[in-house]
């Protein structure tokens, strides 16, 4: 595992337990190359402030059980917020990531003073019903579009038709430090993946949004706009996305396009695939699995990495990834038989959780 430079011996301790869940001594010694007497010191101090605690006996081959350290749940708490184009999702999460609280509010956010006050009335009221939480580190937020970080600002979002929107409004009506990040971004985040991680996160949603993470870094782009592979063109002069362009994978790879015109909700429109009670949505889901075949393949082509599938849709996909699989195999050059999907372990609630981790990944890598 690369170290970060000054990165200190309890900061590397911690992002280890904080991807891997829990570890003996002897792990993490090895896997972090750090002499035993270091690492005793170090781990001794953070369990006297109560950062780690002994976590379940671990069978042996021989001899006494070993006893894995784990990061303290109660050591801190984050909270993480996701604006859609209706909803707003709001979590609270513990220091090991475990949810300890979350709510779903239908609202039309358009960016106006009204909606940041009711945002954060509405922040309020969540932490009030969840009073007894740890420490409280901070809330990030997750937007649907390209965030710029420098300039703390929303360059472009199609999803709430927003452009060079300032988020420090944000900042001024809620009650705790703001970090944010885009969606498809967050979404990765709530993963949890190892920082030796390298793979292609696929978001499939209302719109199709992606992440590139290279060795346990995510790539933003020379203008923040990496991973926006929902607007690659794979048909020219095909289907007309919400962007502007004809072709692009989103019109033919989310949930909006794969409802359109049906007022059902996805999980409805899915039993009745399920079902084999409409043909006509049995036929829009082959042809939308035939396009995310041809986006798989190609961003496999173009990365040669994993590809990991989230976001609404990734669950369903789930139950017909063979079918998918079979759909990439005569597009593949190299990988006749394609083992490089994974799914999402986290769904609808994934950016406003990865969202949250922003403010423990950060608490972490900033431990002395």
């Amino acid at each position: 595992m690369a170290k970060k430079q000054n990165q200190s011996v309890r900061s590397r301790i911690a992002e280890y337990l904080y991807s891997h869940h829990n570890a003996t001594k002897a792990e993490l010694a090895s896997e972090l190359s750090i002499s035993m007497p270091t690492l005793l010191s170090n781990v001794s101090s953070m369990i006297d402030e109560e950062i780690l605690i002994p976590d379940q006996m671990l069978e042996s081959t021989g001899g006494r059980k070993a006893t894995a350290l784990a990061l303290n749940p109660q050591y801190a708490s984050a909270a993480g917020i996701s604006i859609t184009k209706s909803n707003i999702n709001i979590v609270l999460l513990d220091f090991a990531g475990s949810i300890l609280g979350s709510v779903k509010i239908p609202y039309s956010f358009t960016g106006t003073q009204k909606d940041l006050e009711f945002l954060s009335e509405q922040f309020k009221h969540f932490l009030a019903k969840n009073a007894q939480h740890p420490k409280l580190l901070g809330c990030g937020i997750a937007l649907p579009g390209i965030i710029n970080k420098k300039a703390r600002s929303l360059t472009k979002s199609h999803v709430l038709d927003l452009q060079n929107y300032s988020l420090g409004g944000f900042q001024e009506v809620m009650p705790v430090e703001l970090l944010f990040e885009n969606d498809a971004n967050a979404a990765l985040l709530a993963e949890r993946l190892p920082k030796e991680a390298s793979l292609i996160f696929l978001n499939l949603g209302r719109t199709v949004g992606g992440t590139l993470f290279n060795q346990g870094q995510i790539a933003q782009g020379d203008h923040f706009r990496a991973g926006e592979f929902g607007h690659m063109i794979l048909y020219p002069n095909g289907k007309t996305c919400y962007c502007g362009k004809k072709g692009c994978a989103d019109p033919y790879c989310s949930t909006s396009s794969l409802l359109e015109g049906t007022n059902q909700t996805l999980n409805e429109f899915m039993k009745d695939i399920s079902n084999n009670s409409d043909p006509v949505k049995s036929k829009r889901w082959d042809e939308l699995l035939d396009t995310l075949a041809l986006l798989c393949s190609n961003l496999r082509m173009a990365f040669d990495m994993d590809i990991m599938i989230g976001g609404p849709l990734s669950n369903y996909i789930k139950s017909d990834l063979s079918r998918l699989n079979n759909k990439i195999k005569p597009l593949d050059l190299f990988d006749r038989n394609p083992d490089y999907l994974r799914i999402a372990s986290k769904e609808h609630l994934a950016p406003a959780i990865g969202a949250a981790e922003l403010f423990i990944l950060h608490n972490i890598q900033s431990l002395k």
